[in-house]
């Protein structure tokens, strides 16, 4: 029988989705049966999990690839596996979870505060300096990142959001301005590594039309991909790091990372190596 597995995402159907299409390829040439499980078009009955009108079936592993909700945690219950880990999966989508719980002596931690927008301008001012930045918990691709540099660009996070959502609030690190490191991670094991480069935006999202070109993979990178594996257990990140004078800082990891970026400018199979490493725990 050959292994098989789901890759959670949005749709069943993600045509132009270069990740999702990059793994099924790779899992196809291993023999690996992989089906792109959408989360819109799932119910979870009494009976079990439906989609398309039928009822899923439990199979060796699952790829998590979408962050909201309970769905995913049923879809996750048919598997032996899960890539990530559910548990540390649900964790590390939050970027307050992040600093809060990760460090290595090879990066440094920007000051941040968490709250809402109805915190008084000056206290963040006061604590972060100015400008700051403003990041939603769980967004992804450079949404909800906003850089806040005076009163009246803070008070729109009032106007464009709940009052009740709550932000991680960060030093802003001019060194890194427009520009990141984004290196993949696979069990502690820096495998690939870019440099992201914009043109006129402080964030450096591929998602936002930013450069990528390669950068190699150092002792510090392969030191923090190793300290964030031994914290968290994530089998499969995206690690970004902004630069700073005498150390990077850390920035966020990503547990549902993009492939085309780091492939393209790596020149690196990272599908492939993903796809071998599920293989092997099944052989």
């Amino acid at each position: 029988m050959p292994i098989r597995g789901y890759i959670i995402e949005k749709y069943n159907t993600m045509t132009n989705a270069y990740t999702c299409n990059r793994l099924v390829q790779e899992a196809s040439a291993l023999d690996m049966n992989l089906q792109i499980v959408g989360i819109h078009d799932t119910a979870v009955s009494p009976h079990g999990v439906i989609n398309h009108g039928k009822i899923l079936e439990p199979v060796d592993f699952v790829i998590n690839r979408y962050k909201w909700g309970r769905e995913k945690d049923a879809i996750n219950a048919l598997a032996t596996r899960s890539y990530n880990p559910l548990t540390a999966y649900n964790i590390y989508i939050n970027k307050f979870e992040q600093v809060r719980r990760l460090h290595s002596k090879a990066f440094l931690i920007p000051k941040y505060l968490l709250g809402t927008s109805r915190l008084p301008f000056s206290s963040i001012v006061e604590q972060l300096g100015l400008p700051f930045v403003g990041k939603g918990l769980e967004s992804s691709m450079g949404e909800e990142i906003v850089c806040i540099r005076d009163k009246a660009s803070y008070e729109e996070l009032s106007l464009n959001y709940p009052s009740s959502k709550e932000w991680l609030f960060e030093e802003f690190i001019s060194e890194s301005y427009g520009r990141d490191l984004r290196f993949y991670s696979i069990r502690g094991e820096a495998v690939a590594c870019m440099q992201r480069t914009s043109q006129g935006d402080f964030r450096a999202n591929v998602a936002l039309g930013a450069s990528v070109k390669p950068s190699p993979v150092t002792s510090g990178i392969r030191t923090i991909a190793a300290d964030i594996y031994e914290q968290t257990g994530l089998d499969f990140l995206g690690i970004d790091l902004l630069f700073g004078r005498e150390k990077p800082y850390f920035c966020e990891i990503n547990v549902m990372p993009g492939l085309e970026g780091i492939e393209k400018a790596s020149g690196i199979n990272v599908a492939g190596k993903i796809i071998e490493t599920i293989q092997s725990d099944f052989t």
